[in-house]
């Protein structure tokens, strides 16, 4: 065995990949990120340094000097959606400088454009206790100054005034109705009534308003009649549609008993298939189409249609990728962006708002299997019969204190992936969402793509929309297929489940019916048979005072049924946009040849099992990052010598107590003794396993005990590998089993646990999770690491194992 570990130490020593090095053709997302990071840094450090003294952002560019009120207004909009505190001195002072306003001077009194965006930046503050009375001021100007006759209907001009609208005198274009409709929505979320005839003025002139022939069909142009379509103005339509559509639904499906008709569908407007076609077709990252000019003003809208219309894809282009790379690349030297006759102040807000909002995590991939054309998706069809059930449920959770900020869902087209991505794809949420009233047309490559996605640690959640029985029966078959040896299968979930209390405290099984399939070390696959997306449909920030009390209780507990789903599968921590895992699939996809070590873990009556991809995943990262060539995939042995002494380092998890035979325990001991080493630790941080491997210690070695590792033991040291100071670990808050779960993630030492033979520590063990989190299966009901941290450990045991001289050779 000496003569084997000493090979390792020659191979670590001697290869060629740097320790901590990955590999650079694998990592152009996490690159991406990198930089698109830097950008937003130095933009909003130049933003900061453009600041006056009185807080205000005034350009000396063209008409835009005139406009101090809305120059600031888009600047600390850009801060804050860049995660500048609100405490910060600049965001601070320029917030002041628009609440302080004299009323008798701001533009914003009778500017539309100014009013609105001011109305953005107070909302993104989010302190209506101070800004209310400014909101539903501006917001009342806004809505008394639409236009209501003749053909501009609907839209508004540059100017506020509170005698009304009147066609022909205020200069209306669209894209003035943009804004107006993006102030509205803003204040119409904190709270303030806007006459639902504003929304409908508005949504009926923009649907009458888009092209129907020609090359220019299903765009729209920025004055009826009078321009050419263009980029810009079509990204408006989509976007104000969007909000338009939310904002008009309404309750003439529900009966007295507060229940809508959950089976009737609700198709989508076609203005959204023709918009994003005609943006398909002309899609460019590097000018304004249709127009030779406002190209940031155009990314800034085409982002905030994307992002409301829940699309990844116009066409074969990933519009946030591809912006995001244009705009890394041109920004300026020093930190601002400015292109044509737009003043940089505005330009680098535009360009900051892209940047920042595209960034949002992506928590949902809403699976539409219908359509069959790549290059777009259908809008309709039995996969999206309540096209706003996802997009409402995550609304409702962003912002919901112990989430990150910006959160949003995505549609994701099952006819557009391919073999060689569609894993990668799929875990680019955390969650899958399916849905409809009929069968599920999967081929079998679709079910092995669906079973990969869960072996990575993806989670699926399936609804039946009209609680259909024809999907209830053919969701069924695909879990079947998706472990065709029983290993899982879908169970009825019991009220002791965390789902019941992960957010909120739900009644429990009784009330509440909810099927999953466990796998690895959570629940990966969750089914309702009950159509709670009809209500998700449903759901508005704020209820309009028309609706039902009994509706009202009804979609309560229909999202919150949902955001506890949520909550469990991503444990509130959806992962970044252009995060380094993504690749990361990419390369767990890929077979590595058969290396020098091997890791085996160990097999004994009952669950030895829990996370079978965690050694697996370990592997990879070790081939990654550790300058060690190892093998593609795990061993699994029995405890016997004659198993061991093939192995010189070897890994055991459970969650449940266990107990080894007289048999195992004298080979386990006699290997350790032997020069062997054991890591283990506690799948979950689970109590009963963490009892029996104590117990088996003891019973292994009386003379010793299960000691804490300091904290400056050369395990945790770069010398070995990782320099691990410090680690994140999450620890559920003591509570009530009746009550919700509650957790904090703290900043500690790492806690880890050995026993030394003969001078070395032989037995390195972890009470709190970190094959679980290996699995990217960690869940709010664990004591455990966080996923970075758990593999830096990992990788560094693994290293002290295979570079520590053992004390006696093998007999």
């Amino acid at each position: 065995m000496k003569a084997i570990i000493c090979l390792l130490l020659t191979v670590v020593l001697n290869s060629p990949m740097a320790f901590g090095q990955p590999d650079e053709n694998l990592l152009s997302d996490a690159k991406l990120r990198d930089r698109v990071q830097a950008a937003m840094k130095a933009g909003t450090d130049w933003l900061i340094r453009e600041q006056q003294d009185n807080g205000s952002w005034k350009s000396t560019t063209g008409i835009y000097s005139e406009y101090t009120v809305g120059v600031t207004s888009l600047a600390v909009l850009a801060l804050i959606n860049c995660d500048v505190p609100l405490e910060s001195p600049a965001v601070r002072r320029g917030l002041e400088f628009l609440r302080n306003l004299p009323t008798s001077e701001p533009k914003s009194d009778r500017s539309l454009y100014e009013a609105s965006v001011m109305i953005m930046a107070l909302s993104a503050a989010e302190q209506p206790e101070i800004d209310r009375g400014d909101l539903s001021r501006l917001a009342n100007l806004i809505a008394k100054s639409q236009c209501t006759e003749g053909q501009n209907s609907g839209l508004w001009g540059y100017q506020l005034s509170d005698r009304g609208g009147r066609p022909g005198q205020n200069g209306e274009d669209r894209s003035n109705g943009q804004f107006a409709i993006l102030g509205l929505r803003e204040a119409a979320y904190a709270g303030i009534r806007i006459d639902r005839e504003v929304w409908q003025r508005s949504h009926d002139h923009w649907v009458r308003g888009q092209e129907s022939k020609g090359r220019s069909s299903g765009a729209w142009s920025y004055r009826v009649n009078q321009t050419e379509p263009s980029g810009s103005m079509t990204s408006a339509g989509l976007s104000t549609l969007a909000i338009t559509s939310r904002m008009l639904h309404d309750d003439s499906d529900v009966d007295q008993d507060g229940r809508p008709d959950c089976c009737a569908a609700h198709p989508p407007l076609e203005a959204f298939e023709k918009g994003r076609q005609w943006l398909a077709d002309s899609f460019t990252v590097y000018s304004n189409p249709g127009s030779g000019h406002q190209h940031l003003y155009y990314l800034y809208g085409l982002e905030r249609a994307a992002r409301l219309g829940n699309v990844r894809y116009f066409g074969d282009h990933d519009w946030y990728r591809e912006g995001a790379r244009y705009l890394q690349e041109a920004q300026r030297g020093d930190g601002g962006w400015h292109e044509g006759d737009t003043a940089p102040e505005v330009s680098t807000a535009f360009a900051l708002l892209f940047l920042s909002k595209g960034l949002s995590r992506v928590v949902v991939n809403k699976l539409d299997y219908v359509s069959t054309d790549r290059s777009n998706t259908a809008i309709g069809g039995d996969w999206n019969r309540h096209p706003l059930d996802v997009p409402n449920l995550i609304e409702k959770i962003d912002g919901l204190k112990g989430w990150p900020p910006r959160l949003t869902s995505q549609v994701l087209t099952l006819s557009r992936l391919k073999d060689q991505n569609a894993v990668t794809s799929l875990n680019q949420a955390p969650v899958l969402f399916l849905s409809g009233t009929q069968e599920l047309p999967f081929t079998d490559e679709h079910i092995r793509w669906l079973r990969d996605y869960v072996d990575e640690g993806g989670f699926i959640l399936a609804m039946a929309n009209c609680s259909s029985d024809q999907f209830n029966d053919s969701f069924r078959r695909v879990i079947e297929k998706m472990f065709p040896h029983g290993e899982a299968g879908l169970q009825r979930l019991t009220s002791d489940h965390p789902v019941f209390r992960s957010e909120y405290l739900l009644p429990g099984a009784d009330s509440i019916e909810l099927y999953g399939v466990d796998f690895g070390c959570r629940t990966a696959i969750m089914f309702s048979p009950e159509d709670h997306a009809c209500l998700w449909q449903k759901w508005m920030k704020h209820d309009p005072q028309e609706r039902s009390e009994a509706l009202i209780q009804r979609i309560l507990r229909a999202t919150r049924i949902g955001t506890n789903i949520l909550a469990y599968a991503t444990g509130r921590e959806p992962p970044a946009k252009l995060d380094a895992s993504e690749e990361k699939q990419k390369k767990n996809q890929t077979k590595i040849e058969r290396g020098l070590l091997e890791i085996a873990q160990l097999r004994y009556r009952g669950n030895w099992d829990i996370a079978p991809r965690a050694v697996r995943n370990l592997l990879d990262g070790l081939n990654e990052t550790a300058g060690i060539t190892a093998a593609a995939e795990r061993k699994t042995v029995p405890i016997s010598l004659d198993q061991l002494k093939r192995y010189p380092l070897v890994y055991l998890h459970g969650r449940y107590r266990f107990q080894l035979t007289d048999a195992e325990r004298d080979s386990l001991r006699d290997h350790l003794n032997r020069g062997g080493f054991l890591f283990a630790d506690a799948c979950c941080g689970s109590e009963r396993f963490d009892q029996g491997f104590r117990e088996l210690m003891s019973q292994l070695f009386p003379e010793h005990s299960l000691q804490p590792i300091p904290a400056d033991h050369e395990l945790f040291t770069a010398k070995i590998g990782h320099d691990i100071a410090t680690v994140r670990l999450r620890k559920l808050v003591p509570s009530a089993q009746n009550a919700a779960i509650q957790t904090r993630t703290e900043s500690v030492p790492p806690q880890l646990e050995g026993i030394e033979l003969n001078g070395r520590l032989a037995v390195v063990y972890s009470r709190y999770d970190i094959s679980c989190a290996l699995e990217n299966q960690a869940s709010l009901s664990c004591d455990g690491y966080e996923e970075a941290d758990a593999m830096k450990l990992a990788v560094n045991i693994v290293r002290y194992a295979i570079l520590q001289d053992p004390a006696a050779p093998e007999k």
